[in-house]
């Protein structure tokens, strides 16, 4: 029997990346300085991160590396649920989603539109093996506005 053009749309993952977010946010809680050490929760040793089609981290101590500055970075990342959109095929998922940053520092805004806050229509593909993100595929866009 042919399975040529049938996905298999069960959700398996879908309650993970809740988890997943709220780590992130934690990161940036200086009271919380030990959220980083739950990567391993959420990311495979040899996850990794693709950034408008450039690598960003590549394995857990690459990934680890990358969140670490978060707290220097950010005061708060707040992804926004419900997500907009919200597709799993097999092992991939895909969303798309609101992220709001607080920089609290002008130099380090992406937009200075109104410093130290800016937010982000990001769309997310993840490749999810054994509970774990293996990758992590994403691009945002500044929002300006729109719903």
């Amino acid at each position: 029997m042919s399975t040529c053009g049938k996905l298999d749309t069960t959700e398996r993952h879908r309650d993970l990346f809740p988890g997943v977010y709220t780590w992130v946010s934690d990161l940036c809680d200086v009271e919380n300085g030990s959220a980083i050490d739950d990567i391993h929760h959420y990311w495979a040793d040899d996850g990794g991160i693709v950034s408008f089609g450039r690598a960003k981290a590549a394995g857990v101590e690459a990934l680890r590396k990358h969140f670490e500055v978060f707290p220097e970075l950010y005061e708060k990342v707040e992804v926004r649920e419900p997500f907009h959109t919200y597709l799993e095929a097999g092992d991939r998922g895909a969303i798309e989603h609101d992220i709001l940053i607080r920089t609290g520092d002008r130099d380090r805004a992406v937009i200075a539109r109104e410093a130290g806050r800016e937010e982000f229509r990001v769309t997310s593909i993840f490749t999810v093996l054994d509970g774990r993100i293996t990758e992590m595929r994403e691009a945002a866009a500044v929002k300006a506005g729109d719903d």
